[in-house]
Parts: structure tokens; C-alpha cells; sequence
């Protein structure tokens, strides 16, 4: 737009009355009129500017000013259409970059167009959201876009005057549509400062933009519209300088005053006269020059209403567009000849030309480039802001494919790589991590080993106490050898019970008992820490019938005894951690939320049959022990909202009272029933007391949080978990609505309906007790769902519908409240590692006929528990083998006391851990590859060639990653270190070339894929994936890996403690086993020392003392014939039976626990044979079963029970 010189308007902005209420800076101040031109002043020279550019500075002056008034302008128009004050003028420019205004004017013309007007008091980019709604709203209103402004205009300060000419524009158009009031025209109106015009003068020569035409906005809206002209045209005619020249050629003054006195007259005598012809008077010199001036006038005029009419057709539409086509076409002649002219110069000088050509582009070029360079300068610090910004836009960008993407690209991943680097502090927690892990299992291993000892001890003191009582039993029903009928027919029973073992016993005191006893242990101790087989055992039973010997409720018995109930913090964490498996295993069976909501799970009844323990029990009373003493205390309550049930009462309570029968008749509808003004007075007290009482217990139970027990609020935590993560469309209510049945229909609400069964209350409850009761529960059920009462099944309760929809919120939100609570393993302090470390295995008491049960449902149905076909369960049931189990087995009521241990506790490392290292080596391999080589996946850079400069960026990387300098040395040695198998030595990554490390990763992903963990199908995407997620789990690693090593000190300092326990256990068994032997050989010793004359023994004692070595625990002689008779000496190899009684057999003791026995025959080759066997290796040698055992290399063979019948004898 044409920028319009300042001092032609000038003269409109003094009016008619000329200078005397206009008050301008510098300019108007003493300023005096133009000699013969009223309004338009003389610019005088002021004193402050002594150079030629004084008339410069004061038209400069005039042009502030009058932005300053269009910005008046348009601040009352908006003022105007809000009805609220906003900045003042000199503000405005700066208040209206956030948008704000703009948007509470666009929402005042166009209602509905703004959705929020976003409002800070610092501006930031999210402003130009309330701008673009102020755009939004000129579209709707049909705003030409000429008039518009950019975005960047307002933003950025870019072309202020625009986006005033702008609202100018917008306010022309409204007032047109009477939409809006007009604008004010306030020139020559507003007084302002010099500083601040010199102020916005200096603001707009920054800007270096032009001026908009502010007065003829009005015609060009008209002209863009296609409009006819209007009142806005004649606005514009009043508002423009040359509308003042306008009216006085409307309106001209024919007679023009020349002196101050009565020239009037003298016009009004002149036309008097000429009425009457006087040709002296008309010839007379001074009025024909009043004749001539009058011509002029009316000449004058003529010529205007010409210049008039000629003016409004030269600016007609059809003149106007033939003007232009006109000039059009002499343009493009002249420009056409021009450039034919320039061509042919050029064509004759064109290599010139050429050289002119670069030499300008080069120059502008450059100036273009010292301007960007210049400006980059200038604003260094704001590029470097911009650069961060867009750097962080680019980076969240990649970081949000990277963690939300499920295949993140090769590129994104290799570009974040540099946060696997591990620094020196996380590379020592980890060392320091796995030097605990290390010390763990070999403290676990060490002891294990303690522990077998320990139950070795305990197996042989068992063994010895059993023989030791066995024996003394014998002797004291036979006697010492002396019955030798009695004595073979206890040795007959003896043997007969030791061959005729209980197969399925688990308290025998042999080795196939003790190893069964061991795998039911192993059994119960799997199914209690791996809850994902009695999950599916229960969900299966759940959904398939079992049969009768199987059913679900026995099976849920048997489950329940294994956990002992939760008694004890174990057990109950193991529970939760099985009813945790169970509502993620029958979650997968549910299609919707409503079908779970019908179901009756097995976690539930699980829930309710724990609910009957102590500190259930013990909440229950002290929450409703109150309240239900008060319901039941009152004998004259009666909760009963049935109108019906209600006039029956009334009805029989008459006829008692009276003895006559009521004229009332029995109701069927609850409206007709209510129509007794009895029957619906009492119906009002009983609403109002079950709304009373239904509150105190609403508000006791939803004032408990802290108090309700742990098992159940962790149980509804699981579920709203499990129930988000299945049903993520679902909303929140629902969800709620199902923990709160729940929480309350499940947990609370026996507890209320039956209190005795629950210790709530002592008291034996009525009918009519039981009744209110069940009313209260069934008031709370509404409250706890958000259901409220049916109009056609339960039409009176609906008078309490207000009091559910009022509690409903606060039930809901006490629901959620009760799911915040811990992991279980932070609650109960519990992990894997807690069994090891604890000093005392733990222990359970079941039933025999339960055990065996579980053991053939669980062996019925192995291939649905374990569909792999292997597994640790496969392992125990097939080794105890078929269970003796059936309906019609009837065992004694005894209870077995399993000490629980874990079958795989001595295995250090299994496959899993072997190929999670695996998985471990081939991403830190291929980390190294990628961090080399690009490609467009893993698999093309596995297979692509090896250039020299892979190999030399290879060579410098490993400078770099494998740094042996001060302080390293360790850290480098770990890293080089690759271990490829568990009998070769460790591989050093420092030693291989690049082509050796592609080989090695892609063979180890081989055999990842061979193992099923990923898939070269999709070209090794399943290892970026892998190596993305390292990525972005680095600090929660970190973290987990802090609680780790937390973890693992504990761990090792009770496994400290228990093995200190063993210890000491194990030097105490071994010193009762030493002692009981010590005494036993003392006891036998002492009895045995008197010997008869004259017999083998006394003579065989008489040679020892004359030899001086008489054994300290005595030594007995016998020949092969007397133990071959009692059934000791079975076999006696290369001697004939008739020669038994030449061979002589010593038993003797210098030692407690060793026996020496001794063999002597003429016959041998060795005449003197001798074998030492100690005790204990006797009674374990029983304890396997063992009948028989061979001595003297072989020669003899003897009964091991006999043996030591006759050792404990003697």
C-alpha cells in the first residue's frame, strides 16, 4: 500500500476550527496557519534541530501520531464490542502478541469458533493457538484476505501497523453487517508525549514497512466485496482530506466577505438593483468588478461539478478497467521495445553479458551470504537456542520411536548406543553385583552339603535309636540265647517285616520311605513357589469335571492345607502369590467384563475360605462388633421395607390385639398396601432406620483403610490391574464396580449376614435379627455396585435410590484406596533367595489321604499341567511313581510332617542361565558390529564384506573399549574376556580381527535361533529389539541393580547364619551319636565281663590278658557254625558247612562305633583274616535296605540286621 504523505492530512485533523483544540508535539505547539489556508499549518524550525532535516523530523512526528491515534481506534472498537478495558495504547502492540484479545474478540463475533484461550503471563508458541482461533473466525465472518496479517506479523513484531489495519478493516465489515458498533474516527482527539512519539517513530523506521492507507480502508473493503457504495463511503468522504474540498464545492459561498463592515448589504443592494435595470449602475466600474468576481464564483463551481463528474467516471469500474487495459498494453509495448532493444544489446555483447551475469550473482550471492552471516552473528545467542531446540526435538523424536515403536529402525537404535556405555561405577556394581551372586551359591552349596550331613546324623541317630529299642524289646521277651525256638521265630518275624515293606509308606525308617518322604517335600515345596501348576490345576478343575474322586472341592481343601491355611507370613505370601497366577490363568477365559462379573472364580473361594482365619477374624469384630450388637440389641427393630409383609404384620398384630378379625384385606400391589395410613407410617420409619443404621456401617467400613488385612487388598489390587491391562477400552467405573463386589460381597458381607460363624458376636441370632441384618447387607451391595433399586421388582425402596447414587462416589473411591498398597515382596520382605537363607526349613502338617490325593490328580493330569512333555513335576511324580489313591482308600486320620526343601537346590547354573549369557554375549557382539559397520538391518551387516576401513576403525575402536591404563586394568580384562564354552578358555576380543568378531556374532545368533529365542526371518530384528530395550531400561537397571546388591548382602549374611547353625547342629548330633554309642558299648561292656570256666569265651579272655591286649569295650569269640545257626554267617566260600565249627570268628571293640572281626581256619591260604566295620556304616547299610553284606573280601557273607542285633546284644 502507498505510503501517503503526513502533512496533506493535516488540515483534517485541525477541523474547522483550525489549530485551537490540536495539540502535536514539536509541531503544533505556537504553530500558525498557512496565510489563506485555515487547518493547515506553517512547520516551523525548532530550536532543538540545527540541520536541514528539521522539516523531516516534524513530518515524521505527525506520522506517529497518527498511528497512535488509528491504534486508539481500534483499542475503543474492541473496547467497545467486550465490554472490558484492555491495555492502553502505547502497550497495546506488545499486549496483543499472545493472542488473547483477539480470542475474546473472535469468540464475541463468532461464539463457539474459540475452544480455550490458552493464558500465561510469559508469551509462549502455544499463544498463536488463541491467533490462528482470531483466523478461524475472519474465515466465518468472510474476511478478504487482503486485509489479513500474517502470523509471524503479530508473533514476532514483524508488521504491527497491519495487524491494526487488520481490525480497522474487521470492524468496517461488522458494522455492516450490524454486527458490531462503528469505529471511531479519533484524529486530532488524543494527546500523547514527544517520547513517545519519537518512541514509536523510532519503531517504525526499525520496522522498515510501510504504512497501510488507514483512510480509505472502507472503499477497498467495498471494492474486495463487490459492494455498491454505502454509508461507510460517505464515511470515508467525511473521514479524507479532500471531503472538506467536497463540501465546499456542494455548498459554494457566492458572495466572499472582503471587509469587516456589512458587506451583506451591499450584495443584497446589488441584486436589488439588477431587479430593476440601472445600466449606470451596471456600467459602473466598481460593479462590473463585483460582476466579474461573481462570474468567477459560478464559473468556479461550474468547472468543480465538471471536474466532479468527471472524476467519479474516470473512476468508474468500466473507465477504470479500460484505463488499466490501456495501459497495460502501452506498458507491454514499451517494455516489449525495451527489451527488444536490451536483447539485441546484449546479444551483441554476450560474452560481456555473461561475465556481468556472474559477476552480479556472485556479488549477491556473497552479500547474501554476509547478511545470513551477519545476521547469525548478531543473534548468536537465540541460534544457539534454536539449534538446542530443534536438536532436542530430533532427539525426543528418535527417543519416542525408540521406546514406543515395536520395531524399532537400526538407525535409531545405533544412534543411542553411546548410553550402553557403562561408566566405571556401574561396571564395579555390576563386578561387585556378580562377585555376590558367586558367593551366594557357593554359600547355598556349602550349605547344602552341611544340610545332607546333617540329615545323615539324623538318619544314622534314627537307625540307632530304632535298633537300640528293637533289640532291648527282644531281650526283654526271650533272653540272652537261651530259648532257641523263641529266639528263631522272633528272627522269622524280623526278616519277614523287613521284606514285607508298606511300598507307599513315608514314615519307615529305610531308604525307599525316606527318598519318597524326600519327593513329596520336593512336591509341595514346587507347588508352593511355583504357582503357575496349581493355577492351571485350579482353572482347569474350574472348567473340566474331574470326577467325584477329584472334585473341585476337595482339590481347593488339599490346596488350602498345603499353605497351611496362611498362618504364617510365608504361607500367605505364597497364596496371594497363587491367587495372583489364578486371576491372570482365568482372566485368559473371559471375553468381556460382564461375563467376569457372572463368573465364580477359584481365587475367590481361595479368598473366602482364608477368611475365616485370626487376624480376619480379629478386624471383623473390632469394625462390626459395634455395629451388629446395636442391630441385634434391638428387639423392636424391623427393617422391612415390603409394604406387603408390613400390612400382613399390622393385620395379625390387630386380630391379636382385638380378637376380632380386621376389616383390612391382604394387598398383592405395594401401591394398595400403602394406601393404610399404618401401613405407610411405618414403611416411613423403617426407610428412615435402614438409611440410618446402613450409614453407620457404610461410614465404620469406609473410615477403615489402614486396617483391612494385607491378603485382601493386594488380591483386589492384582485384579484391577489384571482387569486394566485385559480391558483397556473398559472405563474406570466398571472396573471399580467389580473390586468393590468383590471387596464387599465376597469379603464383607458374610461377616455381616452370618456374624456368628465369624466370631463377630456371641449371641445366638433370630430370624427377625437375621432378617435386618440381610436388609443392611443388600442396602450396602447396592451402595458398593452403584445399582440402583428396579422400579417393577423393588418399587418401595426407591425412596433410598438418592441415598445410593450420594455414597456410591465415596464407596468407589475407598475401593480404589484399598488397591494402593505394596508388592507383596516388599510387604513380607520375601524373594527367591529367603527359603536359602533362613536358619529352619519350612514345615507343614497334611493330611496322608490329602498328599496322595494331590499327587493323582496331579499325576491324571500332568500333560495339561506341563504341556511340554518335561518338567520338574514330570520328574517327582514319575520318580514316586503310581499313587495309591482311590475313593474307597481308607487310611488312620494321621497327619505327615513334610520339612519342605527344594529338589534343585544343588544346581549352580542350569540351561537358563547358560543362555541368558548367551543372549548376553551375542548383544554385546553385535553392539560391536553395528557401532563399526552401517547397514539397513543386522542381518545384511552379519553378511556383508569387510573392507580395510572396518578393519581400522575396529583397530581404534578396541584402543578405546579395551584401555589398559592406570586404574583399568581389570575393567579391560572383563570386557576382552568372551567365554565361549564352559571347558575352553576364555576368548579375547583384543586378539581377533573385525571379520573374526561378524563370525562369531552370527554364529552365536544362530544358535539363538536354533534355541527359538529369535528369528533371522525378520533379518535379527528381535536382537535390536533387545538391545533397545537395554537402551531404555538403563536407569531403571540401575536402580534394580542398587536393590540387587541390597538384596544380595542380606542374603549372604543369613546364609552366614544359617550355616553357623548348621554347624553347630551337626557338631551336636554328632556328639549325641557319639555319646549314645559311647554308652551303649559301656552298658554292654559292663555286663559282659564275667565269662564261665572253662568255656570258649573265658578261656579266649584269659589268652588276651595274659597277651596284655583286652579290648577296651570287650571281644567276644564264636565259631562259624554257632552264627551260621542263629543266621548271622550266611556264606562261608571255599569251607564246608561240616568244617563251620573249626572256624573261629572274633568280634572285639578297643574303639566306640569300630568293630574288628577276625577269622582263623587251618584250611585257608591266609589262616588269619581280619575286616574293621564301623557302626555307622552298618546302620546306614540297613537304612538302604541292604539285607545282606560281604566281608573278608568276599569269603563270607552275613545278615545286617543279625550283625547288629548280635553287636547291640553284646
Amino acid at each position: 500500500m502507498a505510503q501517503h504523505t503526513p502533512l496533506k492530512r493535516l488540515s483534517v485533523i485541525a477541523g474547522k476550527r483550525g489549530l485551537t483544540d490540536l495539540h502535536i508535539p514539536t509541531i503544533t505547539e505556537d504553530a500558525e496557519d498557512v496565510i489563506g489556508m485555515q487547518g493547515r499549518i506553517r512547520l516551523q524550525k525548532d530550536g532543538k534541530y540545527n540541520n536541514s532535516q528539521w522539516m523531516d523530523k516534524q513530518r515524521n512526528n505527525l506520522l506517529a501520531y497518527e498511528y497512535l491515534c488509528h491504534i486508539g481506534e481500534a483499542k475503543e472498537w474492541i473496547e467497545d464490542c467486550l465490554q472490558d478495558e484492555i491495555e492502553p495504547i502505547i502497550k497495546l502492540e506488545e499486549s496483543l502478541r499472545n493472542g488473547i484479545v483477539l480470542a475474546k474478540l473472535a469468540n464475541w463475533f463468532s461464539p463457539g469458533i474459540v475452544r480455550k484461550i490458552f493464558q500465561d503471563t510469559k508469551l509462549q508458541f502455544r499463544h498463536s493457538d488463541n491467533i490462528n482461533f482470531f483466523f478461524d473466525a475472519l474465515k466465518v465472518v468472510k474476511l478478504p484476505q487482503i486485509f489479513w496479517f500474517e502470523l509471524t506479523d503479530l508473533y514476532e513484531k514483524k508488521n504491527i501497523p497491519k495487524v491494526i489495519y487488520c481490525v480497522h478493516a474487521l470492524s468496517h465489515l461488522l458494522s455492516r453487517r450490524n454486527m458490531a458498533p462503528n469505529i471511531k474516527n479519533l484524529l486530532g482527539q488524543l494527546q500523547f508525549t514527544n517520547e513517545e512519539l519519537s518512541a514509536t517513530q523510532r519503531h517504525l523506521d526499525m520496522s522498515g514497512i510501510s504504512m497501510p492507507n488507514f483512510l480509505n480502508v472502507g472503499s477497498s473493503l467495498r471494492r474486495e466485496l463487490n459492494e455498491e457504495p454505502g454509508a461507510d463511503e460517505e464515511l470515508d468522504e467525511d473521514y479524507s482530506p479532500v471531503g472538506n474540498f467536497i463540501r465546499a464545492l456542494h455548498t459554494p459561498d457566492l458572495i466572499i466577505e472582503e471587509d469587516s463592515d456589512g458587506s451583506d448589504s451591499e450584495v443584497t443592494s446589488g441584486c436589488h438593483s439588477f431587479k430593476h435595470y440601472d445600466y449606470t449602475y451596471w456600467s459602473s466600474q466598481e460593479t462590473l468588478k463585483k460582476l466579474t468576481l461573481c462570474q468567477s464564483h459560478i464559473l468556479t463551481c461550474i468547472r468543480q461539478k465538471e471536474f466532479e463528474s468527471t472524476k467519479k467516471l474516470h473512476r468508474s469500474d468500466g473507465f477504470l478497467s479500460l484505463l488499466s487495459k490501456l495501459q497495460s498494453k502501452v506498458k507491454g509495448k514499451m517494455a516489449r521495445s525495451e527489451m527488444g532493444k536490451i536483447k539485441n544489446l546484449l546479444q551483441a555483447h554476450n560474452e560481456f553479458a555473461i561475465m556481468l551475469q556472474a559477476s552480479v550473482r556472485g556479488f549477491l550471492v556473497r552479500k547474501r551470504r554476509q547478511e545470513v552471516l551477519a545476521h547469525y552473528t548478531t543473534n548468536l545467542d537465540k541460534l544457539i537456542k534454536v539449534q538446542k531446540f530443534i536438536k532436542e526435538k530430533l532427539v525426543m523424536n528418535a527417543y519416542h520411536k525408540l521406546t514406543n515403536d515395536t520395531n524399532p529402525p537400526l538407525k535409531t537404535v545405533k544412534s543411542f548406543m553411546h548410553l550402553l556405555d557403562d561408566s566405571d561405577l556401574d561396571f564395579d556394581q555390576e563386578l561387585e553385583l556378580e562377585d555376590l551372586r558367586h558367593r551366594v551359591i557357593e554359600q547355598i552349596q556349602e550349605n547344602n552339603l552341611l544340610d545332607s550331613q546333617i540329615n545323615v546324623l539324623d538318619i544314622q541317630i534314627a537307625s540307632f535309636l530304632k535298633n537300640a529299642v528293637s533289640f532291648e524289646d527282644v531281650l526283654k521277651c526271650t533272653g540272652a540265647f537261651k530259648k532257641k525256638r523263641e529266639r528263631k521265630k522272633i528272627l522269622s518275624q524280623m526278616s519277614l517285616k523287613s521284606e514285607h515293606k508298606n511300598p507307599y509308606s513315608l514314615m519307615d525308617l529305610d531308604k525307599d520311605s525316606r527318598h519318597r518322604l524326600e519327593l513329596f517335600q520336593s512336591l509341595v515345596y514346587t507347588l508352593q513357589t511355583e504357582p503357575k501348576y496349581l493355577s492351571k490345576l485350579l482353572s482347569m478343575s474350574n472348567n473340566i469335571d474331574m470326577g467325584k474322586e477329584s472334585s473341585l472341592k476337595s482339590i481347593e481343601s488339599t490346596i488350602l492345607s498345603l499353605f497351611g491355611y496362611a498362618t504364617n507370613s510365608r504361607e500367605e505370601y505364597l497364596l496371594i502369590n497363587l491367587c495372583k497366577y489364578c486371576i491372570a490363568e482365568e482372566i485368559k477365559e473371559v471375553e468381556n467384563i460382564q461375563e467376569f462379573m457372572c463368573g465364580n472364580y477359584t481365587f475367590l473361594k481361595l479368598v473366602v475360605q482364608t477368611n475365616r482365619g485370626a487376624k480376619e477374624k480379629e478386624f471383623f469384630r473390632s469394625l462390626l462388633t459395634p455395629l451388629v450388637q446395636e442391630v441385634v440389641d434391638n428387639d423392636v427393630l424391623d427393617l422391612d421395607a415390603n409394604p406387603g409383609d408390613i400390612l400382613k404384620k399390622c393385620i395379625n398384630e390387630e386380630e391379636s390385639r382385638t380378637g376380632v378379625p380386621s376389616t383390612r384385606t391382604h394387598a398383592t400391589l405395594a401401591s394398595d398396601a400403602l394406601s393404610d395410613k399404618e401401613v405407610r407410617d411405618t414403611f416411613l420409619i423403617n426407610i428412615r432406620n435402614l438409611r440410618e443404621i446402613t450409614n453407620k456401617f457404610f461410614k465404620a467400613i469406609t473410615n477403615a483403610v489402614d486396617e483391612v488385612p494385607y491378603g485382601v487388598r493386594v488380591i483386589a489390587r492384582e485384579l484391577r490391574l489384571v482387569l486394566e491391562d485385559s480391558f483397556p477400552d473398559e472405563p474406570q467405573e466398571k472396573i471399580i464396580r467389580i473390586i468393590g463386589n468383590f471387596i464387599y460381597y465376597r469379603y464383607l458381607n458374610p461377616a455381616i449376614v452370618a456374624p456368628e460363624q465369624y466370631d463377630v458376636i456371641e449371641a445366638v441370632i433370630s430370624p427377625i435379627q437375621r432378617r435386618n441384618l440381610a436388609e443392611i447387607s443388600k442396602m450396602l451391595q447396592h451402595i458398593a455396585t452403584g445399582n440402583k433399586y428396579n422400579n417393577k421388582s423393588e418399587p418401595y425402596y426407591l425412596p433410598v435410590n438418592n441415598f445410593i447414587e450420594e455414597t456410591y462416589e465415596e464407596f468407589a473411591q475407598w475401593f480404589y484406596q484399598l488397591t494402593d498398597v505394596e508388592d507383596p515382596e516388599c510387604y513380607f520382605e520375601m524373594n527367591d533367595l529367603t527359603d536359602q537363607s533362613n536358619t529352619h526349613k519350612p514345615i507343614i502338617y497334611i493330611p496322608t489321604i490329602d498328599l496322595y490325593h494331590l499327587h493323582y490328580v496331579l499325576r491324571n493330569n500332568i500333560d495339561i499341567i506341563e504341556p511340554e512333555g518335561h518338567g520338574i513335576i514330570h520328574d517327582i511324580c514319575n520318580e514316586i511313581g503310581e499313587s495309591p489313591f482311590s475313593p474307597d482308600l481308607e487310611l488312620p486320620e494321621t497327619m505327615v510332617r513334610l520339612t519342605l526343601s527344594n529338589k534343585r537346590d544343588d544346581l549352580p547354573m542350569g540351561p537358563n542361565a547358560q543362555l541368558q549369557q548367551l543372549v548376553f554375549d551375542t548383544k554385546r557382539l553385535s553392539v560391536y558390529v553395528i557401532k563399526i559397520q552401517d547397514g539397513d538391518n543386522l542381518k545384511a551387516i552379519l553378511e556383508s564384506e569387510v573392507g580395510p576401513g572396518e578393519e581400522k576403525q575396529w583397530a581404534d575402536f578396541k584402543k578405546i573399549e579395551f584401555d589398559e591404563s592406570k586404574g583399568k586394568e581389570f575393567i579391560a580384562t572383563k570386557r576382552r574376556q568372551l567365554n565361549v564354552g564352559e571347558l575352553d578358555s576364555p576368548l579375547d576380543l583384543d586378539s581377533i580381527s573385525f571379520l573374526q568378531l561378524k563370525t562369531i556374532a552370527a554364529r552365536l545368533a544362530d544358535h539363538l535361533e536354533l534355541c527359538k529365542i529369535i528369528s533371522s526371518g525378520n533379518n535379527y530384528q528381535d536382537i535390536i529389539n533387545m538391545i533397545a530395550f537395554d537402551i531404555t531400561g538403563k536407569n531403571s537397571r540401575r536402580t534394580q541393580r542398587s536393590k540387587e546388591l541390597f538384596r544380595m548382602k542380606i542374603t549372604l549374611e543369613h546364609l552366614k547364619e544359617k550355616k553357623y547353625y548348621l554347624l553347630e547342629q551337626e557338631q551336636q548330633y554328632e556328639g549325641y551319636l557319639n555319646g549314645c554309642m559311647t554308652a551303649m558299648v559301656m552298658k554292654r561292656g559292663k555286663k559282659q565281663k564275667f565269662a564261665f570256666p572253662f568255656t570258649r569265651q573265658y578261656f579266649h579272655i584269659k589268652t588276651l590278658q595274659k597277651s596284655g591286649g583286652v579290648p577296651t569295650f570287650g571281644s567276644f569269640k564264636y565259631t562259624a557254625k554257632q552264627l551260621y545257626e542263629r543266621g548271622v554267617l550266611l556264606e562261608l566260600s571255599d569251607t564246608r558247612k561240616k568244617h563251620f565249627d573249626r572256624v573261629s570268628i572274633i568280634l572285639s571293640m578297643k574303639q566306640a562305633g569300630v568293630i574288628l572281626i577276625e577269622g582263623s581256619y587251618g584250611g585257608w591260604l591266609i589262616t588269619n583274616i581280619q575286616a574293621e566295620v564301623k557302626y555307622e556304616e552298618l546302620l546306614h547299610i540297613q537304612f538302604q535296605g541292604v539285607q545282606t553284606m560281604k566281608m573278608f573280601d568276599d569269603a563270607a557273607k552275613v545278615n545286617v540286621n543279625l550283625i547288629l542285633y548280635l553287636i547291640n546284644r553284646k
